[in-house]
């Protein structure tokens, strides 16, 4: 099965309507990340658990941060967050969601482990369902040369899933 890139511009709502899309699935597992209350948190797709990911009072905060532009995330929670996707390519899903591959993964940190695990496993011939993978229109070209993405279908709605 091809990799499916759900790109578009930043803040054009892909998580919102990958929220929507996801619910309607059976079969699904991996990660969003949605902006709730004003805050970026992890959504596991099976278990529904939400996590804080993105550190708001970086002054106080007791766990290591990461940086990225504007944002202060804890890495603890990209490492359960990563802990989340490996045990769903463990799980074989109908749809493995990955929300989402940006400038961090392309520095190697974040949810690199896991995209890489997910790309391996999903380019065989035999691949257990679909992956679909966020990126930013921006970043597109980048995340599919970086990830050596060969067979993927990039799409800008997810109209073009059903």
């Amino acid at each position: 099965m091809p990799v499916f890139i759900f790109s578009g511009p930043i803040h054009s709502g892909k998580t919102s309507n990958l929220l929507d899309w996801s619910s309607r699935q059976k079969n699904i597992a991996g990660i969003l990340m949605p902006d709730i209350n004003g805050s970026r948190k992890i959504l596991d797709l099976q278990t529904k658990n939400i996590f804080d990911i993105e550190c708001k009072d970086v002054v106080n905060a007791k766990e290591p941060i990461i940086v990225v532009g504007n944002f202060y995330f804890y890495a603890a929670a990209f490492e359960k967050a990563n802990l989340i996707l490996m045990n769903a390519l463990a799980q074989k899903p109908a749809w493995l969601l990955i929300d989402e591959a940006g400038k961090l993964e392309l520095e190697g940190k974040g949810f690199y482990p896991s995209i890489v695990k997910a790309v391996v496993l999903y380019k065989q011939d035999e691949s257990p369902g679909n992956l679909l993978i966020t990126v930013r229109e921006s970043l597109c070209d980048e995340v599919i040369s970086f990830f050596n993405i060969k067979e993927f279908k990039v799409i800008s709605s997810l109209d073009a899933l059903t």
